[in-house]
């Protein structure tokens, strides 16, 4: 039989066939309910309904499904958030693999071990997936964390279970960064030569560009007379298509450059290439891309990495990744004595601190060491 609770207060019984408590109470002329494995526990979440209608705040009826509670969030807290482009779509790429894995679960019924299971499957992943690095389970866990307190103190949740969830000892650690030394940069300058790619990952590692940077550069953001070039657009995947946006990672990465008399000769040689590969072509797609596919088209960063580990390979240097010829430019930089004030002006960062936390440096004065250093270490290869 169901316990009255006194006054008008809700009522509070266990249900055998469940074995789970039960806590129910009438506002604005529907019955909600919550349930709990112990009385101790519903009663608790049965105060917070009450005490969240007393605040005026929205309360459940217990059918409120994570998904819905996720959409409310991104609409209401993070269209409104000031964020970099980068960073919203980290957020947004949370939401969606949170929605993937407990999307349809029932908000009021999102257990500590709910969370903690989800957390396992993505540190393992599923088939076709690779497996997430502890990094990646952080952000996730601090998106749900949250959307949960968001719901909260609407009354939707009773307890923020994201917060408690623990990640697995097993979850890998990302994989630290490779840096070239300088005689591990020349021997791959030297292999760029004759690849049709060549000018763009010699640019790169010049000049520390981001690869959606360089993927992204147009001709127009190309001043080879002055030796410079502008960053103000970078390629992106979208739904698995590359796309050109004129929305950059940070409020630093719009900047403009020196770049290296012998990358600029590399940069007019690519030029005259791709013009012969345009008038051989049927069609050609964007013709303001400085470094595009065979047809035109932007480059996919899959074909890009692809094309570096090959070249890694051949040269028998270090295999990087796209971004690792970035951080490659900044540590040669740094070892040669560049300020790290000149090298995160140069990588587009607003401050120096992920250069403090990353890069080894001395300091002493320099305005045009960049660039000098990386004369000197092309010089070898002219």
């Amino acid at each position: 039989m169901p316990r009255e609770r006194a006054n008008g207060e809700g009522t509070l019984y266990f249900e055998t066939k469940r074995d789970r408590w039960v806590g129910a109470i009438t506002i604005d002329g529907r019955r909600r309910k919550v349930v709990a494995h112990t009385m101790t526990e519903a009663r608790k979440r049965l105060d917070a309904m009450r005490a969240a209608n007393d605040r005026g705040e929205q309360t459940g009826d217990g059918n409120v499904t994570v998904a819905s509670v996720l959409d409310r969030w991104e609409t209401r807290v993070l269209a409104g958030r000031d964020l970099e482009p980068a960073t919203r779509d980290v957020y947004r790429w949370c939401c969606d693999v949170i929605r993937d894995e407990l999307g349809p679960r029932r908000l009021r019924a999102l257990t500590v071990d709910d969370v903690e299971a989800m957390l396992d499957r993505l540190s393992s992943r599923r088939s076709g997936s690779r497996p997430l690095s502890r990094a990646s389970l952080v952000k996730v866990r601090s998106v749900l964390g949250q959307v949960l307190q968001f719901a909260e103190r609407r009354g939707l949740a009773v307890k923020n279970v994201a917060r408690i969830a623990e990640l697995t000892p097993a979850a890998a650690r990302a994989r630290p960064r490779k840096s070239l030394e300088p005689a591990q940069a020349q021997q791959l300058f030297a292999a760029l030569l004759e690849e049709r790619l060549g000018p763009m990952f010699t640019l790169m590692l010049a000049t520390g560009l981001r690869p959606g940077e360089a993927a992204g550069l147009m001709w127009t953001d190309v001043n080879l007379k002055r030796h410079i070039i502008s960053v103000n657009h970078a390629a992106r995947s979208e739904r698995g298509k590359t796309v050109i946006t004129d929305e950059l990672k940070t409020r630093g990465s719009r900047r403009t450059i020196a770049v290296p008399e012998i990358v600029a000769e590399q940069l007019r040689r690519h030029r005259n290439t791709q013009n012969t590969e345009r008038l051989g072509a049927r069609s050609w797609a964007d013709s303001r891309l400085v470094f595009a596919t065979r047809a035109g088209t932007p480059l996919s960063a899959a074909n890009v990495r692809r094309e570096l580990k090959r070249i890694c390979t051949q040269a028998k240097v270090p295999v990087m990744l796209p971004n690792e010829l970035r951080h490659s430019a900044a540590s040669i930089m740094s070892d040669a004595g560049v300020p790290l004030e000149q090298i995160a002006d140069l990588l587009g960062h607003e401050n120096t601190r992920m250069l403090d936390q990353t890069y080894r440096h001395r300091l002493r004065p320099s305005i045009t060491a960049g660039v000098a250093t990386m004369e000197t270490l092309l010089a070898t290869q002219s």
